[in-house]
């Protein structure tokens, strides 16, 4: 059986399908509606916002992710952008895209130059800004078990500095808790199915950001 390698970039196929395609017509509504004067000289489609999302998901991976060379900012979780309801974080993340996009006065949008790299960021700054103001994405406060290596402890309260997080004084009060890693594991694979459609499921893969 094809396992799917283990990061958080888009299934293409998926994106290119008719059905997924549908999903959009009350994002592509909202924007028309809301966004009127972002998206009204080239009005939106659903396969175009399809692709686009696609492309916003691939660029975050490649420079956020596990893999990235930089990874200047955290990653959005995936979950916002499976929400296709009117007014909901898909919404609110792709009409900062066009808001963008107009404002800036950008001809097209473009992830895979280096050239643009600076400007892709800053898009993804205005996203998360977007995002936290709609109460769609909060500052992670984390709680740090006590029985995590000195070392490791350091390193993440820096990364949590970097990020903009703060530091939870009980799990209760946390909006994430960390662990130690556990010993490697060589015969279990452990994961969560988060949506299934045509045969193929959406996976959590424990250990692994959302």
């Amino acid at each position: 059986m094809a396992v799917r390698k283990k990061d958080g970039g888009p299934d293409w196929k998926l994106y290119e399908s008719p059905s997924v395609c549908e999903q959009f017509e009350p994002v592509r509504q909202y924007l028309l509606k809301n966004c009127k004067k972002y998206v009204q000289a080239e009005p939106p489609t659903n396969k175009g916002l399809a692709n686009l999302t696609g492309q916003l998901l691939q660029f975050q991976e490649d420079n956020f992710g596990i893999n990235g060379n930089k990874r200047l900012l955290c990653k959005l979780p995936v979950k916002l952008f499976l929400d296709y309801s009117s007014g909901g974080s898909l919404c609110h993340i792709l009409a900062t895209v066009f808001k963008t996009k107009t404002e800036q006065g950008w001809r097209r949008f473009d992830f895979q130059s280096p050239s643009r790299m600076d400007r892709n960021v800053e898009l993804f700054l205005n996203i998360e800004k977007s995002l936290k103001e709609g109460k769609f994405l909060t500052v992670p406060n984390v709680y740090l078990m006590p029985e995590i290596e000195s070392k490791v402890m350091a390193k993440l309260k820096d990364i949590l500095k970097k990020h903009n997080g703060s530091i939870a004084e009980d799990k209760e009060s946390a909006t994430h808790v960390v662990y130690p890693i556990p010993p490697p594991s060589q015969d279990d694979d452990w994961l969560r199915p988060i949506e299934k459609r045509s045969g193929k499921v959406l996976v959590h893969w424990w250990y692994f950001p959302d």
